[in-house]
């Protein structure tokens, strides 16, 4: 359970900078990678979700 509400939190505070990202950017692109199946943020979507194992990773552009 402890792990969850960790998770959550990091969650959040990566959702969190990405939205401060989009909301006082320039004229950046954000980009965030996330696993398909549990979506947890990855860094680099060349390898495999360590939460799940799941290959599947989605790239999200935000403009």
């Amino acid at each position: 359970m402890v792990s969850q509400k960790q998770s959550k939190r990091a969650t959040t505070s990566t959702m969190r900078k990405a939205v401060k990202r989009v909301l006082f950017r320039g004229d950046d692109v954000t980009t965030i990678e996330e696993c398909r199946r549990c979506g947890k943020s990855i860094e680099s979507h060349h390898v495999d979700c360590p939460s799940c194992g799941c290959a599947d990773i989605v790239e999200y552009r935000i403009q």
